[in-house]
């Protein structure tokens, strides 16, 4: 995949650019950067994370052990393109927004402590409690929960904000690849 062009950085830019954050404009930028290298335009729910708002993008360091984590947190509203045939939305849409939200956590703690931010998913656990309708306000809550050499997990909550209900958890680990032995 070929990097994003600078209308694409800027369109994500422009949804991380109210976030409350405490993170330099620089990484901010990488942050926006990473976000714009999600897919082509017609590509796998590119629509879907585009309608996303980030709210707070920053790091905070955990009174418990000292260490500092990301936090991040994006708002949006349930739309058709995320929904299943009973205009709720899909269990698939709710496992991609853990996916792609706490990865963003992930590069915000990678960020500010010069951890790595290429990563891949190694797991991926989503428990659904209860459905999130069409036209309803939702917040997705992300805030990385440990970190090693090699792994790292962070959270997610999916909350209704309509209803008020928590909607779905998410668990997801992510490691840094293995270099490859392929040459060309």
């Amino acid at each position: 995949m070929s990097p994003p062009n600078a209308a694409k950085v800027a369109q994500y830019k422009s949804i991380i650019s109210g976030a409350k954050s405490n993170l330099s404009s620089e990484q901010l930028d990488k942050v926006a950067y990473i976000l714009a290298w999600h897919g082509p335009d017609d590509g796998f729910a590119t629509s879907v994370i585009e309608k996303l708002q980030i709210t707070e993008c920053g790091t905070f360091v955990r009174p418990e052990d000292g260490t500092t984590h990301g936090r991040v947190v994006y708002e949006g509203t349930v739309t058709q393109d995320m929904c299943n045939a009973h205009d709720m939305m899909h269990g698939g849409c709710a496992a991609f927004l853990v996916d792609c939200c706490t990865s963003i956590a992930l590069v915000a703690m990678g960020l500010a402590t010069g951890s790595p931010v290429d990563l891949v998913s190694q797991s991926l656990t989503t428990t659904y409690h209860a459905g999130a309708k069409l036209g309803d306000k939702i917040q997705i809550v992300n805030i990385t929960t440990a970190s090693g050499k090699r792994a790292v997990t962070a959270r997610a909550e999916i909350w209704d904000v309509t209803t008020k209900r928590l909607a779905v958890t998410g668990h997801h680990v992510k490691m840094v690849p293995s270099k490859s032995a392929f040459k060309l």
